[in-house]
């Protein structure tokens, strides 16, 4: 088969490899689409935490059942699915209460397990999630970043009725927007400074946005909604400023979440945090209700995938995909590989 491995620092090559050989309790997957990540674009950069290359990476992928191990039950070939990346160790506190995510040996298809940018992967029985057969590929492979955005919005109190701010619109915020309104959220702001993506952020449900290079974000919003501030705020940019802006807007005992990948340690105003009793949320990938909560928010229609995706690539030319992702083009949204071509 053909995958995909980061050889280096911004290097990525195309190998032929051998097909996986899987364990009793894994199924393999013929992939045909696999999204790019922000979590990839920082290992190919080099700034991801943990991961280093040589990788195979990809864990926003979606395909066909072509293999099942002999003691797996639940999984059939044919099945169409996609996959949960998030691999723990079944036998702590969390895992035992369905908390992979908080596994302290968690590990990652796609990053410690090679991944989905290749022809076939090999993934244990509980990772696999059937997609309904009228999803495309690439809506399957859009799950994962779905369930992601249930995830960070599950972690608030609630959200049926609040104003919360979304800071950052790129693929997860714009999926974050989705979610808080499909959930009730009575008013979503969002900011980011390219206007492509405010024009996506508008279209998919946010009620106010806000262009940050242009316009003072905390007294903007101040003038739409109030001095008292917002109910809440997603970071989805991860920098410094971000975070001090979702402090800054928020009300007194409101709620942030953190769900950007911060590839340098911020510094930020404790006191608004402690004196304004504000909570400040982290947000680990997803469990496994998350991604059926996601599945059932695309059949309903209020999450919408299409827009969002604007370049596609073949496997073979990941790379050019990959340097366009980091480019900082404008015009760049989510991007996603056709691993098996002329896949959708």
């Amino acid at each position: 088969m053909k995958r995909a491995v980061l050889i280096g620092e911004k290097l990525m090559e195309v190998q032929e490899a051998a097909r996986p050989a899987i364990k009793a309790n894994e199924v393999l997957v013929e992939n045909e689409v696999c999204g790019i990540c922000g979590s990839d674009l920082h290992i190919y950069g080099g700034n991801h935490p943990v991961l280093k290359p040589p990788v195979s990476m990809g864990h926003e992928f979606a395909g066909r059942v072509v293999e099942v191990g002999a003691d797996v039950r639940s999984i059939r070939i044919g099945d169409y699915v996609c996959a949960i990346p998030g691999v723990g160790c079944g036998k702590c506190e969390p895992c035992q209460a369905g908390k992979f995510n908080l596994c302290r040996e968690l590990k990652v298809i796609g990053g410690l397990y090679p991944g989905g940018f290749a022809e076939y992967t090999a993934v244990p029985e509980y990772n696999i999630v059937k997609i309904p057969e009228l999803f495309s590929a690439t809506d399957g492979a859009m799950v994962e970043s779905a369930a992601v955005a249930v995830h960070a919005v599950s972690r608030m109190k609630s959200v049926e009725g609040k104003k919360i701010a979304v800071l950052g619109a790129g693929p997860i915020g714009l999926l974050i927007i989705q979610v808080l309104k499909a959930f009730g959220a009575k008013l979503v702001v969002a900011s980011d400074p390219i206007e492509s993506r405010r024009d996506i952020a508008s279209r998919l449900g946010a009620d106010i946005v806000i262009d940050p290079t242009k316009e003072n974000v905390e007294e903007r919003i101040q003038a739409e909604v109030g001095g008292i501030g917002l109910d809440g705020a997603f970071d989805v940019a991860g920098i410094e400023l971000t975070l001090g802006q979702a402090l800054a807007v928020t009300k007194n005992g409101g709620e942030i979440v953190i769900t950007a990948l911060f590839s340098k340690d911020p510094v930020f105003p404790m006191k608004m945090l402690q004196r304004a009793e504000k909570t400040l949320l982290g947000t680990q990938m997803y469990v496994k209700q998350d991604f059926e909560t996601a599945i059932q928010l695309m059949q309903e229609n209020k999450i919408k995938i299409d827009e969002m995706v604007t370049h596609r690539f073949d496997l073979d030319q990941i790379s050019e995909a990959f340097k366009l992702a980091t480019s900082g083009a404008h015009h760049v949204g989510k991007m996603v590989i056709d691993v098996k071509k002329q896949a959708l």
